[in-house]
């Protein structure tokens, strides 16, 4: 993987989409206006309420490892000397300020230099409280500062910010060796990597790593740190920013659950369509997040695409899947997918909807696992697994909720749980009339079951949850021969008598007429039990919309 962000890298390098080295973007609270001394406070604006306090913008950003100052944009600490640890910090921030004078002799920088050294933390204390006053009642010693320089931020002007990156670059723990990405000869990075990646469900806030070798486990043969794996500085950072990139880019990751997907291809990094993920319209699969030409797909057929599922695990990074594949293969893949959800006029459901619909309380159950299958099933074309079907079909049993796939105010709810049930299937290459006498007598007694279940419904007006088969809908998808004889008495001895329902005996016929009670199993597999609830909800499908009224 790191490989291939490494040649990502290079080519987003060259386009200038990476950040420099030594820059990342970085939440910051103040801004101050020099030469007047001006004060700003920096917030985002939020679509609902007030706007958040803090902005993200690009500064001086370096892998911290105890007192570590960055140049001009830094905290409260480290600029004014403010808190328990001000005083040494901002010693340690006036020498990395007072060298970068001294070597650049850059106006902005002297006027930085001089209003730094001629505040005092009361005065700054008053400033904040007049332009903000929550300031008063907070600790802003960590806050961060951004300094601008006649309307520019300091730390852009080309001059002090190349130096700011050979400064970076020269504070790496190095050592000579051969990169295991590029096999050059070259400086690898020693002990740790030169950056934490941010934005991952998981991770601490402050990053993560993406390679960590520092247990005693890896210090063996003579070996310690990232020799075990050695990397260049140039790949390290390349890698690093790359993945950054495709973290903060609406086309090449999706979070999902506690993790998150990242992907491009090797044709100018091409993403997916981020619309996808609420409206799986497979027409316009690809996306460029840096390039406004629409992609032929012909030409696209053998290119290579990449797929990384990513989620935080203490103070690093966990790979936990990682494919190679074509984009005429993921196409074909999607197509699938939508395909095969579109019946009786659905739309295919969004992706997180699907995977809700396998649990009760999905925010506070582990839902990564069915997430990943079920972007591996749509992207990759791979099966989903049993326990995907499984937990669709114990919900619909528990909640008895099976029926309201018709009722219009909950059906957004509910459709997504059949659709499921039909990727299942599908995934595993099975498909209604399958050929095989037990998945299709499954299927016919699904539909049996709908129609015994809405007999009582009109015999008895009663609410849809609490009829005979829905109280035994568990053993009746299940374990059929427990309970279908009793079921099916009380629908053609009570319930057609009261109600006279001549529609509903003739349907029941006719589905009689494809049913083999003598091959009913005592026990239905979980393919049969998909099969069982594919054929309810087909039944209610075509009752409630092909059915003649006056035959009613």
């Amino acid at each position: 993987m790191l490989q291939e962000l490494d040649k990502l890298g290079i080519a987003l390098e060259q386009e200038k989409k990476l950040t420099p080295i030594g820059f990342s973007e970085c939440l910051c609270n103040w801004q101050i206006n020099l030469p007047l001394g001006s004060f700003q406070v920096l917030e985002t604006p939020a679509t609902k309420g007030k706007p958040k306090f803090g902005r993200k913008i690009l500064v001086p950003d370096l892998r911290r490892n105890g007192d570590e100052p960055l140049l001009i944009d830094d905290g409260g600490e480290y600029v004014f000397g403010a808190g328990e640890r001000g005083a040494k910090r901002h010693q340690l921030y006036l020498q990395v300020l007072e060298r970068c004078l001294q070597e650049t002799n850059h106006e902005a920088v002297k006027a930085i230099y001089d209003f730094v050294t001629n505040t005092t933390v009361e005065q700054i204390t008053k400033e904040l409280t007049e332009i903000y006053p929550p300031a008063a009642n907070t600790d802003w010693c960590r806050d961060r500062f951004v300094f601008l320089f006649e309307g520019t931020q300091i730390t852009t002007i080309p001059a002090i910010q190349k130096w700011w990156s050979n400064y970076y670059a020269s504070k790496q723990d190095t050592v000579d060796g051969v990169c295991l990405l590029t096999g050059e000869q070259t400086l690898t990075m020693g002990r740790k990597m030169p950056m934490m990646i941010k934005g991952v469900p998981g991770a601490a806030t402050s990053g993560a790593a993406i390679s960590s070798f520092d247990k005693a486990a890896y210090q063996s043969h003579g070996w310690d740190g990232n020799i075990n794996a050695p990397i260049s500085f140039e790949s390290a950072v390349r890698s690093h920013k790359a993945l950054d990139f495709l973290l903060n880019s609406d086309t090449n990751r999706y979070k999902l659950g506690e993790q998150v997907f990242v992907y491009w291809g090797e044709e100018e990094g091409e993403g997916i369509n981020p619309e996808i993920w609420e409206n799986l319209a497979f027409e316009s699969i690809f996306a460029s997040p840096h390039s406004p030409k629409k992609f032929n797909l012909e030409n696209l057929k053998s290119s290579k695409f990449y797929l990384a599922i990513l989620k935080g695990n203490k103070g690093r990074i966990s790979v936990s899947g990682w494919s190679e594949v074509t984009t005429k293969r993921i196409k074909d893949s999607i197509q699938q997918f939508v395909e095969c959800q579109k019946v009786n006029g659905l739309s295919a459901s969004p992706m997180w909807m699907l995977c809700n619909s396998a649990f009760l309380n999905p925010s506070k159950e582990h839902t990564d696992r069915i997430a990943t299958a079920l972007v591996k099933a749509a992207f990759l074309g791979e099966k989903l697994p049993d326990e995907y079907a499984h937990r669709i079909i114990d919900r619909i049993c528990s909640e008895k909720s099976f029926h309201a796939f018709q009722s219009q105010s909950k059906q957004h709810l509910y459709f997504p749980r059949v659709q499921g049930l039909l990727l299942y299937l599908i995934t595993n290459n099975m498909k209604y009339p399958t050929g095989d006498p037990k998945f299709d007598n499954a299927y016919t007694l699904g539909r049996i079951a709908f129609l015994m279940h809405q007999a009582q419904v009109n015999a008895q007006n009663m609410s849809e949850d609490n009829t005979n088969v829905m109280r035994s809908l568990k053993a009746l998808s299940s374990t059929p021969t427990q309970v279908f004889a009793r079921l099916c008495h009380g629908c053609t001895h009570y319930h057609l008598e009261i109600y006279n329902s001549k529609y509903i005996k003739k349907l029941l016929a006719e589905e009689f007429e494809n049913f083999d009670i003598y091959r009913l199993p005592e026990v239905l597999d979980l393919k049969s039990q998909a099969f069982f609830f594919q054929g309810w909800w087909q039944k209610r499908a075509e009752y409630f919309k092909g059915k003649d009224k006056s035959e009613e």
